[in-house]
C-alpha cells in the first residue's frame, strides 16, 4: 500500500493506498450470500443474468479468506461484518443454495472453518464473540475508531496509518 501511494505520488498522480473501501455491499453479501434477503442481493449484484458470482471467488473458507486478506492482495480488503459474531447461519447452506462448482470439481456449500470452531459454526461465532469482546480488542477498538471516523480518515494522519482510499470511492 505504501509503495503505490508513494509511486502516484512520485508520477503527479492522486495518491491512494487502497482502490475501495473495506465495507461495501460487495463484501456484505460475500459473507452473507447464503442467507436471504442477501442471496437474492448477490444474485443482483453481480450482473450475470441472477446467477451468482463465480464459485472459486465466493464465501468458502474463513482460512482462504483471512488469506486472501492478509496477502497483500491490494484488491481484497475486506472486513468483517457483524453477523459474523451472532449469526451462524452464515457459515452453513441451510437454504440449499446453488453455489456452483469450483474448478478444481468442489461443490461450495459450507464454509471450511478453522480448527479450533471444530466443525461447528455456533462454536465459531461463539469463539468469534468472545475474542471481540475480549480484552485484547477493548484495548484497541479506538485504533480501529480512529480510522474508520476519526482522526485517520483523512490527511497526514489517514497517510501515516495507510488508510487513503481512491477519491473516487
Amino acid at each position: 500500500a505504501r509503495d503505490r501511494y508513494e509511486s502516484l505520488w512520485a508520477n503527479g498522480e492522486v495518491p491512494f493506498h487502497w482502490g475501495c473501501h473495506y465495507s461495501t455491499m460487495g463484501s456484505v453479501v460475500y459473507y452473507l450470500v447464503r442467507i436471504e434477503p442477501y442471496t437474492t442481493w448477490a444474485r443482483k449484484l453481480h450482473g450475470r443474468g441472477g446467477q451468482l458470482d463465480i464459485a472459486d471467488r465466493l464465501f468458502r473458507s474463513v482460512q482462504a479468506t483471512w488469506e486472501g486478506v492478509t496477502s497483500g492482495n491490494m484488491a481484497d480488503v475486506k472486513e468483517l461484518v457483524p453477523e459474523m459474531y451472532l449469526v451462524p447461519e452464515l457459515l452453513t447452506n441451510e437454504n440449499h443454495v446453488d453455489l456452483g462448482v469450483q474448478q478444481d470439481g468442489t461443490v461450495v456449500g459450507d464454509v471450511a472453518l478453522p480448527p479450533w470452531a471444530k466443525g461447528c459454526p455456533v462454536r465459531f461465532t461463539q469463539i468469534m464473540r468472545k475474542a471481540l469482546e475480549g480484552e485484547h480488542v477493548s484495548a484497541h477498538l479506538h485504533e480501529w475508531i480512529d480510522l474508520v471516523f476519526g482522526a485517520c480518515q483523512q490527511g497526514p494522519m489517514a497517510e501515516a496509518a495507510l488508510n487513503v482510499f481512491h477519491p473516487l470511492t
